[in-house]
């Protein structure tokens, strides 16, 4: 009999020290990690973070957990605390759980029932965008996208100016498609509405699905460039970014170029 109990009480206490060393080389790992680099107490989502949440909730519900990382691997504007500066301010779109919080996650929230939270020092702007593929289910407030517009350039020699007359169509015509900017927030989106005969503003017809109205959120500059634009005529599309998209300024293409 007790030849048989000695064996079995050595099994129990080597899986015991397998389960103790196991423990340990996973309460390690942080450290381990970071052995030889210098490290940073920063802050992480510990579950998806609603748009529109305030620093003060994130304090008082949780939202957070504090994580060592190498300084070398961490972006601009990560945050080590939530200070009492972001109390009023909300998150621009949700945060996915173990996400980096990062400062221009936040900005101010419309006091005006629309539920819009403007990233700190931009402007809310929108701008009705062509799309059939698109609707507000695949853009939504949050989404990185590239713009792209369509014109009428003045002349075949002078394709950066626009010629103001809309987008004209024809055979003679010839017509340009270029990234008027990238790396753009969007804030909302929705149906475009519909113009009345009498000129105002309707809801969005039935089944008429091939414009989105989207809410962007640009520094001053981009934001009077989108609206010169929209003023001058044309057509804008937009292009969702992912991680590692590779967008570049570049000339375009126009009627002669589209198949080079």
């Amino acid at each position: 009999m007790t030849r048989r109990i000695i064996p079995v009480l050595i099994s129990i206490v080597l899986a015991a020290v397998g389960t103790g060393a196991i423990m340990l080389y996973l309460r390690t790992a942080d450290a381990r990690a970071v052995e030889g680099k210098q490290a940073r107490t920063v802050l992480v989502a510990d579950k998806q973070i609603p748009a529109g949440t305030s620093g003060r909730q994130l304090r008082d519900k949780g939202y957070l957990r504090q994580v060592r990382m190498p300084v070398e691997t961490l972006p601009d504007g990560v945050l080590d605390r939530v200070g009492g500066d972001l109390d009023t301010l909300v998150t621009t779109a949700v945060v996915q759980r173990g996400q980096l919080l990062l400062r221009v996650m936040f900005g101010t929230a419309v006091g005006d029932g629309t539920g819009l939270a403007i990233p700190d020092g931009q402007l809310a702007i929108t701008a009705r965008v062509r799309s059939t593929v698109f609707g507000p289910a695949s853009v939504k407030a949050g989404t990185r996208v590239a713009i792209f517009y369509t014109y009428t350039p003045v002349d075949p020699d002078k394709r950066d100016v626009v010629s103001g007359a809309g987008l004209e169509k024809g055979r003679t015509v010839n017509s340009v498609t270029r990234l008027l900017m990238t790396d753009v927030e969007v804030i909302s989106v929705g149906p475009a509405p519909t113009e009345t005969a009498g000129g105002g503003v309707g809801a969005p017809a039935p089944g008429a699905n091939d414009e989105l109205s989207v809410t962007f959120g640009l520094n001053q500059v981009d934001a009077e460039r989108l609206a010169h634009a929209v003023a001058l005529g044309g057509e804008l599309n937009i292009g969702l970014l992912g991680a590692n998209s590779d967008v570049d300024a570049d000339a375009g293409v126009d009627n002669r170029t589209l198949f080079r």
